[in-house]
Formats: C-alpha cells, structure tokens, sequence
C-alpha cells in the first residue's frame, strides 16, 4: 500500500495562506544541484556577496583623505563709499602619504585701511612650500592608517565572506540530508506497511480457508496497525524536513520556492579529495593575517601618540597673479615664511594608554588566533577521518540491508507454503526496516560530514 503525501501537503496550504512558488525543476534533487541553486538565489548569500564592494567603496572613501583641495576665501568691507579693504584668497592643499603636507596660496591686499601685515604687492603674493611632522606624524597618522586599514579590509572581507558562505552552504546541506534521512525512513516505513498488509491479506485468505485460528488475524493486524502508526509519524517528520530545505530555496527573482510534494532527495555525493591540511590560501588565513596587520597598524598609530608633535616647514614668497605667473627670476630666498609647532603632552597619558590598550589587543588576537587555526585544523582532520569511517559503515550497511531484504522474501515465502510463522515474518520485516532507517542515518551523517568537511576546507 503506497501511500501519497499530497493531500497532507494540500491541507498545510489551505492552513497557511498561499503557497511559495513550487519547485520547477525534475522529481529528484541531488544535494549538487541543491547547494547550488542555494548559491545562486538565497538572498543571505548575495547580501554576502556585497560585502566586498562596500570595502571597496570604503577604500575608495579613505583614498579621498589624500585628494587634492582648493579653498577660496572672500572678504571686503565698503563704508560712506570707501573700500576699507578687499581680501581675495586661494589655497591648493596637495596632502601626501608621507609626513609632508603641500600646499600653495596666493593672498591679495587692496583698500586704505588694511591691516599692515597683510600689506602685498599689487598683483598679489604667491606662497609656495608646507610642513613636515618630525615627532607625532612622522612614522603615521590617522590618515595613513585609515588608509592602510581600509586595504587590509578589502582581503580581509573578502575572506570573511568567503568564510560565511561555506558555513551557509553547510548548514543549507545539513538540512538537505535531514530531508534526504526523512524521506528514506519514510519509504522504509512504506515497505515495512507493504510488507504487513501482505502478510495480513494472506493471514485473513488463511483464515477464511480454515488454515489459521482466528488468534493470527489479530497478530497480522497488530502487525499491520503497529507499522501504519511509524508510518504516519514519519510522514509528518519528511514533511517538517522539506518545509526546512524549501527554507533555502529561492527563485532568481527573490521568490521563496516551496518544494513540490513528489520532489526527492538523492543519495547521490560528490567525490571529494580530503586532505588534512589547510590550504596556506585558505581564507581562515587571509582573514586572521589582515586583521593582524590590522592590529599591527593600530599599534604603530598608538605609539606615534607617545611622541611630542613637532612641525616645521614654511613657504617661498613670490609675487605675481594668475594671468602671469611668477618664474624663477622672482625668487628670492629672503622672502620666505618660516613656521614651527611644537606640543608636548606634560604627561602622555593619552599616548601611555592607547599604546597599551593595542599592545593587549594583539597580543589578545594572536593567543585567539593559535586557539582558533589549531581548533579549526584538528576539526579538519576529524572531518576527513570521519567521511573514511563513514563510507566504510554505509558500505556494509547497504550489503545488510540487501541480506535482510532477501530473508524477508524468503521468510514470506515460507509463510505461503506454510513453514513459517507470523512472529518471525515480524521480526523480518522489522529488521528490514531498521536496516533501511540506519543506511538513511549513515548516509545523512556522511552527507553532513562532508559539507562540513568542505566549509573547513573552504572548497564548496
């Protein structure tokens, strides 16, 4: 007796609402095209995927503390029809990767009442040079760093990502094979009714014929009911099981995709070439080497804060304006602005406590980070020895279940020439049945190992 669970899934629409959009693809479902239809539309994994770009774009935002910037200032004062004075002014700041800032200006004075210092030429006055950090800046800056951290970022994220998505794909098989484990256990409980509903029929044919007391009905429908009860138990579990792989199936336009009643999974694996070993490019790696660096970066920044600022530099003066600009005939070495800046901290606590603060925090994230790679290594090796265990276990598990498949037929076919008995058709069926359920839970253990195997190796 095959029983159809459309009718289940039927009711469960009606309750709920209307239905995702059905799967549009064959009747069986491996766990390749599975994980790979996961990859392609689950909405988690393109969030994911965006990850890089917005590092990029951060990069590009901290890149933009070095851009060039003109400045152009404005001011004049008329009263009772005198021009007080008039103040044109531009600036081109020219900020570099270096302890070195440029910078060029050019400064106009008219009107009768300007201040003396701000006396120039009539055409104006160009000052050419700027100022270099001898202390606080010299090595670093808040600028530097942000950029240099905004480059760690990006193969940092990168990895990180890379990261995310296997242990994603991992999980979204995890449940693949728990529907794969329900729906086996599901058409073992199916045979194992079969199997019963013949022995009953014959049972009661038996009966009718005056072969069997009437004592052995009721044994064959104990049998027969006692199987029926597992099966509608499992059914409801390969229903919750497919409602939980649906979860992660989305269509190409961000519709969920609601797994058809007829759709089954396979027992159908990748070969996989297991290693012990991490890959030196395994993103595990990458991700901890750039936050390190990152680390490293934040330190150095912190020890610059243990340095007094000290600034010198200063600018040549030329006059001239912008249709003629000055040549090297207008230099002169006397017309300079020379400028120093010097601020010491009386006690640098500031510097004191944020260079240790990054001084623990590396040396927090290296003693994390050893923990983590031996962690994750031995959880490797385990992975790999474990598919090894495995595969030997579902290999003899399908070779007992073929032999307790052929003594099942055999002893029901003793029962029809009258040389067995009912209990031991039971004890046959039940073994058979039980067979079925383990080569399901070996192959779902097998099939959740090796995702698990390749989330640590990072080779989904």
């Amino acid at each position: 007796m095959r029983i159809n669970t459309f009718f289940f899934l039927l009711l469960s629409v009606v309750a709920f609402g209307q239905a995702p959009e059905a799967m549009p693809s064959t009747q069986e479902l491996s766990a390749a095209q599975f994980v790979q239809w996961v990859d392609q539309n689950h909405p988690v994994l393109q969030s994911v995927r965006n990850r890089l770009p917005i590092a990029k774009a951060e990069l590009l935002k901290a890149r933009g503390a070095f851009d060039p910037t003109l400045v152009g200032n404005y001011s004049s004062k008329e009263y009772d029809g005198e021009l007080y004075y008039e103040l044109p002014a531009v600036q081109l700041a020219l900020p570099t990767a270096s302890p070195i800032d440029l910078q060029v200006d050019w400064n106009s004075s008219t009107g009768i009442y300007t201040n003396p210092q701000n006396k120039l030429p009539e055409e104006g006055l160009f000052a050419v040079g700027g100022m270099i950090n001898l202390g606080n800046g010299l090595m670093t800056d808040e600028r530097r760093t942000s950029l240099r951290l905004a480059k760690a970022a990006v193969d940092l994220t990168e990895a990180e990502a890379q990261l995310y998505r296997n242990k994603l794909l991992a999980k979204a098989l995890s449940d693949y094979w728990k529907w794969y484990e329900a729906h086996a256990g599901l058409v073992a409980y199916e045979s194992a009714v079969e199997a019963a509903r013949e022995v009953y029929d014959f049972t009661m044919n038996a009966f009718n014929a005056g072969d069997v007391a009437a004592i052995d009905t009721l044994d064959a429908r104990a049998l027969l009911t006692t199987w029926q009860t597992d099966y509608f138990k499992a059914r409801n579990k390969a229903i919750s099981a497919m409602y939980g792989a649906s979860n992660w199936l989305w269509s190409s336009d961000g519709q969920p995709v609601l797994l058809k009643p007829e759709s089954r999974p396979t027992a159908v694996m990748q070969e996989l070439l297991v290693s012990l070993e991490l890959n030196p490019a395994h993103p595990l790696y990458v991700y901890n080497d750039n936050k390190e660096e990152q680390f490293r970066l934040k330190r150095q920044l912190a020890r610059e804060y243990l340095k007094p600022k000290v600034a010198v530099g200063g600018a040549v003066l030329m006059p001239g304006n912008f249709s003629e600009l000055p040549t090297s005939a207008d230099y002169d070495p006397n017309n300079r602005v020379v400028k120093a800046k010097l601020d010491v901290p009386l006690f640098l606590r500031t510097g004191r406590g944020y260079s240790r603060s990054q001084n623990l925090q590396l040396q927090n994230f290296q003693l994390e980070r050893s923990e983590t790679e031996n962690s994750w290594n031995n959880a490797l090796s385990a992975a790999a020895e474990g598919i090894v265990q495995l595969e030997i276990a579902l290999n003899a598990s399908l070779k007992n279940q073929e032999s307790l498949r052929l003594l099942l037929e055999a002893e029901k076919r003793k029962l029809e020439l009258g040389d067995s008995e009912l209990i031991k058709v039971n004890l046959r069926t039940s073994y058979y049945a039980k067979a079925l359920i383990q080569t399901a839970d070996i192959t779902r253990e097998l099939g959740v190992q090796k995702a698990l195997w390749q989330e640590l190796s990072a080779t989904f």
